[in-house]
Formats: C-alpha cells, sequence, structure tokens
C-alpha cells in the first residue's frame, strides 16, 4: 500500500500527562487511515521533531495492523511524500 500524503491535525498538549496528542491520517490510493498518537516528549520540542515522532508513531500503529503484520501488504511512501500540520 502506497502511502501518498499524511496530515498530522487536533494537535494538543497534556501538562498532566506530559504527552502530545494529535490524529495523524495517512491517505492510501483508496482509503484514508486515520491514528491517533501519543508522544511522551518535553513540551518544548521542536515542531519539525514533534512532526516526524507523531509520523513514526503512526507508522509503528501500522505496521502493526494485521494486513501489514501478516505481509498481505507491503507499506510503502510516495517519492514526493510531505507531511503537514492542520
Amino acid at each position: 500500500m502506497l502511502v501518498t500524503d499524511i496530515e498530522i491535525s487536533h494537535y494538543s498538549y497534556d501538562p498532566l500527562s506530559a504527552r502530545h496528542q494529535a490524529n495523524v491520517a495517512m491517505t492510501l490510493k483508496n482509503q484514508v487511515i486515520s491514528l491517533f498518537c501519543k508522544l511522551d516528549m518535553p513540551e518544548d520540542e521542536p515542531d519539525r521533531t514533534r512532526a516526524t515522532a507523531f509520523v513514526r508513531d503512526a507508522i509503528r500503529q501500522l505496521k502493526r495492523m494485521p494486513e501489514f503484520r501478516s505481509g498481505a501488504s507491503q507499506l510503502q511512501f510516495s517519492d514526493n511524500l510531505t507531511y503537514r500540520s492542520a
């Protein structure tokens, strides 16, 4: 499955748990998969570092889905893929 677009939205930081939270939507050929991601990192972490960490967490979650874990589908990324925060 080819990921053609990634969008990070609904970002928030919870000072009580010291966690960053966001939805990461990955667009594939015929579907959009929305993943809820949480990060444990300092509050003042740069935006780009946070965004990269959110994408890594989303990929980790995707790889745990049955279709990828079984090897029935392989996760691929478009050559001109960029991700954006909404």
